[in-house]
C-alpha cells in the first residue's frame, strides 16, 4: 500500500519537474533578445547570471547583470516585497551582500517594461514575487 502511494506521488510530481526541465536557461543577452522579439508578451524561462549590482527599494530589491543598470545589455531582476520574507529567511537581512558578485539562477518571465519617472525608457526585467523563484546562489 505504501509503495502504491509513493508511486502515485511520483507520477503526479513528474509533470511539474518535467516542465521546469523543458525551460531553457538563458543568459542576459539571450533573455533580452527573446523579450524584444516577443514584444509585450512575457517569455518564461530559467535565467542565470552573475549579479553585478544590487540596490534596495521600497520593500524589495533590484539585482542587475550589469554594473550600470541603464545599460541596454542589462537584465534586471525586480524582487517584490512579497518575496522578501522568504529570501531574508534563507539568505539573511543583507540581500545585497548575499547576492552581489554571486551567480544566481532563477525561474520567471522576462519582459520589456517601461521605466523612469514618465515611463519614457524601457528595461528588460524578471519579476520575483516569491522566494522559490530564486533557485540557487553561488
Amino acid at each position: 500500500m505504501r509503495l502504491t502511494i509513493l508511486l502515485a506521488c511520483l507520477v503526479l510530481a513528474a509533470p511539474a519537474g518535467a516542465v521546469r526541465q523543458d525551460l531553457p536557461t538563458l543568459t542576459p543577452a539571450e533573455a533580452i533578445s527573446r523579450a524584444a522579439a516577443a514584444s509585450s508578451k512575457p517569455v518564461r524561462a530559467l535565467f542565470q547570471f552573475k549579479v553585478q549590482s544590487a540596490a534596495k527599494t521600497r520593500g524589495g530589491y533590484y539585482l542587475d547583470s550589469e554594473k550600470d543598470f541603464h545599460s541596454a545589455a542589462n537584465l534586471g531582476v525586480s524582487i517584490r516585497p512579497s518575496a522578501m520574507p522568504g529570501l531574508t529567511k534563507k539568505y539573511g537581512d543583507d540581500l545585497k551582500a548575499a547576492f552581489l558578485g554571486k551567480t544566481i539562477k532563477l525561474i520567471g518571465q522576462v519582459r520589456r517594461v517601461a521605466v523612469g519617472k514618465v515611463g519614457s525608457a524601457t528595461a528588460t526585467q524578471v519579476e520575483v514575487t516569491h522566494a522559490g523563484q530564486i533557485l540557487s546562489v553561488g
